[in-house]
């Protein structure tokens, strides 16, 4: 066998050809797929089935937020026009309607969103999704608006979703 170094297992074709056995107990024991080399080239890589199972799943997981994210940005769109005059309280009402905290601190009290926006250029909303603990983060990007004598208007240029 060629290598049994924990971080960075390998092994040759041959090797798999006498006793692949060796090699995904090595996968096992490394909690890591193990490179097979043909002529000193990656072919390949061997995981268990419990791997292999993992890795499907953490992948249909990653595309089922992709899927939410590409969701929650179209019913966002809908509701929020971006380049347009909006209300702090607005745009408030609309982000607690699709699940985000609200930000005001008390009734009818949206300064701290104006104070972040003036100081950041931003306004961050959190929302957690209960069914998978998913953590989605929007980032209201705009500036407060010159055009109004009121001075809870803004308006939005962007709004970016993460998911953390």
């Amino acid at each position: 066998m060629r290598n049994k170094v924990k971080k960075d297992v390998s092994f040759s074709v041959t090797d798999v050809k006498q006793s692949p056995m060796t090699i995904f107990e090595a996968a096992k024991e490394a909690n890591a797929g193990v490179y097979i080399y043909n002529r000193n080239k990656v072919a390949g890589v061997m995981l268990t089935a419990e791997q292999y199972e993992s890795l499907i799943k953490k992948k249909t997981i990653e595309q089922g937020q992709d899927v939410k994210i590409t969701q929650l940005n179209q019913k966002i769109r809908q509701k929020i026009a971006f380049g347009s005059l909006i209300s702090t309280k607005n745009l408030d009402d609309h982000l607690v309607s699709l699940g985000f905290i609200t930000r005001k601190i008390e009734t009818d009290d949206y300064s701290e969103m104006m104070n972040e926006l003036n100081e950041t250029g931003k306004i961050d909303y959190h929302l957690q999704k209960k069914e998978d603990r998913t953590n989605i983060f929007a980032e209201v990007i705009g500036e407060q608006s010159n055009q109004s004598h009121l001075s809870d208007k803004l308006i939005v240029k962007k709004i970016h979703l993460r998911i953390d």
